[in-house]
């Protein structure tokens, strides 16, 4: 601060020492005349040099030319030579004139001047904005529209500015780095959080009603930032603020598209491995069959060991299908053959095939009111249930109970899959619908890890239906609940209607 003072007064005061000089070049142009014109002529190259020092220096330096002007005319060129005593009473006159008319010349000056420095200032001010346009559309990263307002805004207007935008759980700062700069940051940090700071401004960057952060600068380090038209202020913090979102958005579409390639990748290999597969497993489940019908002639040893290999051929060949149709839903190859249903003969059906499975659970159905015909694959959805409530009995106790419930809103089917197990933890929720994601089961049969597809493959199935599935913890029972959505079949909403 103390320098940027120094350098203001050394600057005014060369303004004065110009307005001299200008004041001693019209003396040396004069002198050759003062014998052969009138010196009253000769007045006016000090009129010309109070104009000149008025615009090109301020309304300061003018008056000081003014003065001394007088002074010089009147050693110069007033009788009797280089003293202040004036012969001629006309003397007197013509120094008045002189003095009167400079200071005249000064006034009407002056709002030139004024106008001139506004002009000046605006233009400077512009061009500026057009450099930082210019070097904000050449950035990539936001660090790099840091550098880019220092280059621009910190160097000339003599300040240390540092950008705070928002992120998940607090703010991202970018700033110059230093001790002497780490006070001003946590300043600026609590004038955004509300805290009382006089000494910093903070600039928001605002983009249609949305604010993407701030700018911030020490008011007392910046001055000339601080006496800025606010209006210039507003244009380039627009001009951050649309470089940010720029970034932003760009990154979110590399990750995007990167994310795109990553799945297409995962797809193109689960479809592999799961046709890969396919054919040994189908040689391998019909060799393990015909050892189970020869089962009479194996030792009791070797039969328990054709029958552990049977069940894991078998879930190996489970495995596989949830793949394909795992890579037929990712890919948009799922085929539905669509029909009109009544979904308790389909809750029936699943029921019935999870009999082996069940244990001692009590699985019971609840339906409300009346269920009008659903627009489904019966096959598909059948599975849906199928694998939810295989869900729900690996994470509830032998002695449990699940409800599976009907209940039409609007012109959706809702079916609900709830058990009084110990539910899903709140944290996830969102992603237990994930590929490959496992929790951890609580049943007696069902403790061992799972393949992670079931409730991926019935999100892809009733999503490919038009309906929506949720999960979360109560509903007919205290643990977990699942509900899907299904179409009621078109003729049925029609008939309703």
């Amino acid at each position: 601060m103390t320098d940027r003072m120094r350098d203001g007064g050394s600057h005014r005061f060369g303004n004065y020492l110009y307005a001299g000089l200008a004041t001693l070049v019209a003396s040396l142009v004069g002198l050759p005349f003062r014998d052969h014109v009138d010196p009253d002529n000769v007045a006016l190259f000090y009129l010309t040099a109070t104009v000149f020092s008025t615009l090109r220096l301020g309304l300061g330096p003018g008056l000081f030319s003014t003065l001394v002007g007088t002074l010089a005319y009147n050693l110069l060129f007033v009788e009797p030579y280089y003293t202040l005593e004036v012969f001629r009473p006309s003397g007197y006159f013509t120094l008045s004139f002189l003095f009167l008319t400079s200071l005249a010349a000064a006034g009407i000056a002056r709002p030139v001047v004024s106008s001139i420095a506004l002009a000046r200032r605006e233009q400077a001010e512009t061009r500026r904005l057009l450099a930082l346009s210019r070097d904000l559309t050449a950035t990539r990263t936001l660090a790099e529209i840091h550098q880019s307002m220092v280059r621009h805004l910190s160097g000339p207007l003599g300040c240390d500015i540092s950008l705070h935008l928002p992120k998940e759980g607090g703010w991202e700062r970018f700033w110059q780095g230093g001790e002497r700069h780490r006070d001003a940051i946590i300043a600026a940090t609590m004038a955004i959080e509300g805290a009382v700071s006089d000494g910093i401004l903070l600039q928001r960057l605002e983009v249609d009603g949305d604010n993407h952060g701030f700018l911030a600068a020490d008011r007392v380090a910046a001055p000339a930032f601080a006496a800025l038209d606010p209006l210039w202020l507003d244009m380039a913090a627009t001009l951050v603020a649309g470089a940010v979102i720029r970034v932003k958005q760009a990154d979110e579409a590399a990750k995007s598209r990167a994310e795109s390639e990553n799945e297409k990748l995962r797809n193109v290999l689960i479809s592999s491995l799961s046709h890969d597969l396919r054919t040994p497993l189908t040689v391998l489940g019909g060799t393990v069959s015909n050892l189970m019908r020869m089962r009479r002639k194996l030792p009791r040893e070797a039969l328990d060991e054709v029958t552990s290999l049977s069940l894991q051929v078998s879930q190996l060949q489970t495995f596989t299908a949830n793949l394909l149709k795992v890579a037929a839903i990712a890919s948009g190859g799922l085929k539905l053959n669509r029909d009109a249903y009544m979904l308790q003969e389909i809750l029936g059906a699943a029921i019935g095939r999870l009999a082996e499975t069940r244990g001692d659970r009590h699985i019971g159905t609840v339906v409300v009111g009346t269920i009008p015909l659903v627009d489904i694959d019966g096959a598909l959805v059948e599975q849906v249930v199928v694998n939810l409530i295989e869900n729900a009995i690996a994470h509830t106790a032998n002695e449990g109970r699940i409800v599976v419930s009907l209940k039409r809103v609007g012109e959706m089917v809702e079916v609900g899959v709830s058990d009084d197990g110990p539910g899903v933890p709140e944290g996830e929720i969102e992603t237990v619908f994930e590929r490959f994601r496992i929790g951890s089961g609580t049943g007696d049969r069902h403790s061992r890890k799972g393949t992670g597809l079931g409730l991926a493959i019935c999100r892809g199935i009733v999503e490919a239906h038009g309906g929506t599935i949720r999960a979360r913890n109560g509903g007919e029972l205290p643990g977990a609940t699942f509900l899907f959505t299904l179409p009621v079949w078109k003729e049925e909403a029609s008939w309703d209607s």
